[in-house]
């Protein structure tokens, strides 16, 4: 990224649903992402180089994660 701007990251959260196609899976998909009774997601991090950081997002210490 340009000098003064944060680095960008790639944030991968993967759900599996049921659905009759691609339209209704992606709504399914993102009802549950934005649904405040829903489990936090495990989630990966990549940066710019290609790390990969697995987090659990029930935890609420960023220290609690997994590199991968």
């Amino acid at each position: 990224p340009p000098k003064g701007r944060p680095p960008i990251f790639r944030v991968v959260y993967v759900i599996d649903v049921g659905a009759g196609n691609v339209v209704e899976a992606a709504k399914r998909a993102y009802a549950m992402m934005t649904d405040s009774d829903s489990i936090p997601p495990i989630v990966e991090v990549i940066d710019n180089r290609g790390n990969k950081v697995r987090i659990d997002m029930s935890n609420s210490k960023e220290k609690d994660h997994d590199k991968t």
